[in-house]
């Protein structure tokens, strides 16, 4: 029995995609539409049941077969736009984004990209960062379900139709329910888990198990006020469900509920049908595969050439349809031709094709890792020369975050008298008192996203992750009690996870949500500590930001003809951007000797960000290596703290 083309579905897929795409391009209307993903996953649950369903009732089911045309659909498209990212990358790319993409790229052919982006922070805050593959999170868990959803079904089956359906009941209360309550406790694990996200396909599974004759049943007003009431939540859903909202979650049921309405309702009878079936929506929707995989390296790439920032929303437009381009060609030339046998027309062929392919781009990827480190070949010498300028700045080493013992740790000195403890931005301020006096005695505690403040931690990245930072500041204050040579204590922060109100970790354990004025107190909390330990306090600031990547502006400059200035930062940018941090050092430095690195390095008219021609950023806002010496030398910082 053959399934019966709808085209609203490839409408649906259309509304799916375009909100995906309007949301990465800033639209403000489009501020949910992250959803666009949900709707997908929705969709591929409903079709791929009723396909295997078919194909197992007509006892032809094969799972060879099945997988084969898995392939034929997913990776063709997948490798033209992986080859095409790996040229630019090469070419173009920062040393440490190419190895990073290399490294990412290994986990898309092996289908567990989501995990490779679970462990490294949450979705929203990596969707601003430069991540060109970060989209196949979500094709990751779509492969993870093709593999183990015919298996089950199958298993299932095989006792009986009802038990299936109970399986796939079981399912989706399950996940549901893990998926609420990982949205409490572990936000960035819940975004990325195939676990969490089950539910989402097990509903589209559900409904294609339901009898058509039932839904056919249905009378014409019914069906029209179904269908139109689930185009509207789905608009209400990209419109008004932003990344505050914990995500996966109860929250998730609103998108999802919508979409299982028009797939159940939504036909040629009704409004929506027809809206859904007319042929640019059903266009969009066919190249909608190769238009989700284009889009987020087009938006990645044109935002390193010309800086995120500086791309209009009509020049985000102008990308849309650069990238609809892209994807019908893709469509037309590769995805069509492979799927309809036209080429690499044997199942045998295909697997070996897909397999050596795969090989190629690991072994690739894995050499460009390794060989990365050093030099790679044909790589231009402005690039090279850039790579070893605006290498990350760790300090003393990069070892120093681990918790503090009475052990040799991070110091130049086995009697330090300068101890220098904060989050990543502590690294350069010790490099800064180095290049202040080379024989300066420190030792350096710099524990990344954690600022030293007394009993409180950002939960941002997790809760895991905030009781590590707590036991790393109580490890540090326990090595400083015992020490009996350190005088002076820099405290380095830039307070990057406290910008509005934020969840944080208490010293007990519990969860609340921070303001600046929290914040203040915690860091004034740790100032008194210090001088209750005889030690004197120094507060070295955060460094001026705007939000942008200062060293790929450095890159720009040098390939693309940019000038200078084009890296400076307007002062009422960089006013904006980091109101809470220069509130919170503010009320903190008041009755504490302190450099304010914003008043070195900005004037009323903007932030100058090469100085003497000296890179000062190896980011957004980490000094390099040079960036931090100039700090040092031009402040004398070592005499600045010591006197």
């Amino acid at each position: 029995m053959s399934i019966v083309y709808r085209p609203e579905i490839n409408g649906l897929r259309a509304i799916a995609v375009c909100s995906v795409l309007f949301s990465h391009a800033k639209f403000e209307a489009f501020a949910g539409g992250f959803v666009g993903v949900d709707i997908f996953f929705v969709i591929s649950g409903y079709l791929i049941t009723r396909i295997v369903l078919r194909d197992y009732e007509a006892r032809t089911f094969s799972l060879f077969d099945f997988y084969v045309k898995r392939m034929r659909r997913l990776l063709p498209a997948l490798f033209v736009v992986l080859f095409f990212c790996f040229l630019f990358s090469y070419a173009f790319l920062p040393m440490d984004r190419l190895r990073e993409f290399a490294r990412t790229t290994i986990t898309v052919v092996l289908f567990f990209s989501n995990f490779h982006f679970m462990n490294q922070g949450g979705y929203f805050d990596l969707s601003d960062a430069f991540r060109p593959l970060l989209h196949t999170w979500s094709l990751g868990i779509e492969e993870q379900f093709y593999i183990v959803f015919p298996v089950f079904l199958v298993v299932l089956m095989s006792l009986s139709r009802k038990a299936f359906v109970v399986g796939l009941a079981l399912v989706f209360l399950g996940s549901l329910l893990l998926s609420e309550y990982l949205s409490a406790v572990e936000e960035r694990v819940n975004y990325f888990l195939p676990f969490t996200r089950a539910w989402e396909l097990a509903a589209g599974c559900l409904l294609a198990t339901l009898n058509t004759v039932f839904l056919e049943r249905i009378a014409g007003v019914w069906r029209e006020i179904a269908a139109t009431i689930g185009i509207v939540v789905i608009a209400l859903s990209v419109a008004l469900l932003t990344p505050e909202f914990a995500y996966p979650s109860f929250w998730t049921l609103i998108p999802v509920a919508g979409t299982i309405l028009v797939l159940a309702v939504a036909d040629e009878r009704t409004l929506v049908g027809k809206l859904l079936s007319t042929r640019p929506l059903v266009f969009i929707g066919l190249v909608s595969y190769s238009l989700y995989l284009w889009h987020q390296p087009i938006f990645v790439y044109f935002g390193f050439v010309y800086g995120a920032e500086n791309i209009s929303r009509t020049g985000y437009g102008v990308l849309i349809l650069l990238c609809v381009l892209l994807a019908s060609l893709t469509y037309i030339f590769v995805e069509t031709p492979v799927r309809q046998r036209r080429i690499v027309k044997s199942n045998v062929q295909l697997v070996a094709v897909c397999f050596m392919v795969c090989v190629a781009f690991v072994a690739s990827s894995r050499l460009t890792v390794i060989h990365g480190k050093r030099e790679l070949p044909f790589r231009p010498d402005v690039l090279t020369d850039l790579d070893n300028r605006l290498q990350r700045n760790l300090g003393l080493t990069e070892n120093c975050g681990r918790i503090a013992d009475s052990t040799e740790y991070c110091k130049t000195s086995s009697t330090p008298t300068i101890a220098v403890w904060g989050d990543s931005h502590a690294r350069h301020a010790a490099r800064s008192i180095l290049a202040a006096n080379p024989e300066a005695e420190i030792i350096q505690f710099s524990g990344s996203g954690c600022p030293a403040l007394l009993d409180l931690a950002s939960a941002r990245r997790g809760s895991e992750w905030a009781r590590n930072c707590l036991a790393f500041n109580r490890s540090v204050m326990n090595w400083l009690e015992k020490n009996d040579t350190v005088t002076h204590v820099v405290l380095a922060s830039a307070f990057l996870d406290f910008k509005g109100s934020q969840k944080v970790m208490t010293g007990e354990g519990s969860m609340t949500l921070s303001d600046s004025r929290m914040i203040a107190a915690g860091l004034i909390g740790v100032v008194d500590w210090i001088r209750r330990q005889g030690m004197e306090p120094f507060l070295y600031s955060f460094t001026p930001m705007n939000g942008t990547n200062v060293g790929y502006c450095y890159y720009r400059i040098a390939q693309f003809g940019w000038q200078n200035t084009h890296c400076d930062m307007k002062y009422e940018d960089f006013l904006a951007s980091a109101s809470d941090q220069i509130g919170i050092f503010e009320v903190a430095s008041a009755d504490v000797r302190s450099l304010y690195l914003p008043d070195l390095l900005c004037s009323e008219t903007g932030c100058e960000m090469m100085p003497e021609d000296i890179l000062l950023y190896y980011d957004g806002h980490h000094l390099s290596h040079e960036g931090a010496d100039y700090i040092g030398r031009k402040t004398n910082l070592y005499k600045l703290i010591k006197d």
